[in-house]
């Protein structure tokens, strides 16, 4: 470490601690899941509400359990370990044991974080001591929405980008992978442009991964591929069947799907039937509902959104936003009807 002195405006003196390069040691990527889920960071997997995606996650949790190898490796990425799943939208008792005792996971290494009356949030300190308490190498935070504080605004980047910034820092002290299980919005984009919130929410991770049905697939078949890998090239999508009568199979690779196939086939499917001014009407509810946002922000989001201005503004009439002035820049917010 090098102490370096800096002359600031008041003539005083500030210390800032830096680190050179040549004191940094290289080292490879490990993984949990070769090429897609990686050790000592954050991924984010994406996709429609009812597709898996909880289902998909006890999977990978019972194959660490138990040292066994994901599809596309040769051996496991270490023997039998711990996981921490932290699951907002099932019961324990009903829905995620029966499953892991489903897959066959060794349930005493599956853990959760007991979190009733003392509510736990992305940036609390219960998360890296679960994790270092039980080694775990996985950990699930299903949806990430639900473990906002109270403040965290998905859609503002000085929300997102230090909370996943602490996560991020938890992952590389513990080595373990945090996955972030997130839903996506009802926008028609690509990819990159479906998770819920500012994009700045992908942007802030190495990693993210899309669930969902494709063309071409059974009904029953689900397929997940690579949207973004800052450590890898983007490889073959997995495929993974799910239904009463089987459970949860693997069902090998296909390089033919990849996450925008994925997000296209969904949205198609849910907006249907649907026009663009009542994509644009349930975009304006879905952004304005944490609170008000800068009208060019807005702007820009809808622009991602593929969402016309003359569009976004006959559906801000239906949806009875309203705009005023704060600080010299146009805010808008959504108004209660009944105001």
């Amino acid at each position: 470490m090098n102490d370096v002195t800096i002359n600031c405006d008041d003539n005083d003196l500030l210390e800032v601690d830096t680190t050179t390069a040549s004191e940094i040691q290289s080292q490879p990527v490990s993984w949990v899941w070769e090429n897609c889920i990686p050790s000592g960071t954050v991924t984010i997997l994406l996709g429609e509400g009812g597709e898996g995606k909880s289902f998909f996650t006890l999977a990978l949790a019972s194959a660490i359990s138990n040292g066994q190898p994901l599809p596309g490796m040769d051996k496991a990425a270490f023997p039998p370990s711990d996981v921490i799943i932290q699951n907002a939208e099932n019961p324990w008792p009903m829905v995620i044991k029966p499953r892991l005792e489903m897959l066959g996971a060794d349930c005493g290494k599956i853990h959760r974080i007991n979190d009733a009356g003392n509510r736990l949030t992305l940036t609390d300190r219960r998360i890296e001591a679960a994790i270092r308490k039980h080694n775990a190498k996985l950990t699930v935070i299903d949806p990430w929405q639900s473990y906002l504080d109270l403040n965290f605004s998905m859609n503002r980047s000085e929300s997102v980008r230090p909370a996943l910034m602490y996560l991020e820092q938890v992952a590389e002290r513990t080595q373990s992978a945090i996955v972030l299980v997130g839903h996506v919005n009802k926008g028609r984009g690509k990819a990159q442009h479906r998770g819920l919130g500012s994009i700045d929410v992908i942007n802030s991770v190495p990693s993210v991964l899309c669930l969902g049905k494709a063309e071409g697939l059974d009904p029953d078949v689900r397929a997940i591929a690579a949207l973004k890998s800052n450590f890898a090239e983007l490889g073959c999508t997995q495929l993974f069947r799910l239904n009463k009568v089987d459970g949860f199979c693997w069902m090998g690779e296909s390089c033919d799907i990849s996450s925008d196939d994925i997000m296209r086939f969904n949205s198609v499917k849910v907006k249907e039937d649907k026009n663009k001014i009542d994509e644009a009407v349930d975009f304006l509810y879905e952004t304005l509902s944490d609170g008000d946002m800068s009208a060019i922000e807005l702007n820009d989001q809808a622009d991602e959104m593929g969402i016309s201005k003359r569009t976004l503004e006959r559906a801000r009439k239906i949806a009875n936003v309203k705009p005023r002035r704060v600080d010299g820049h146009w805010v808008l917010s959504l108004e209660d009807d009944e105001a």
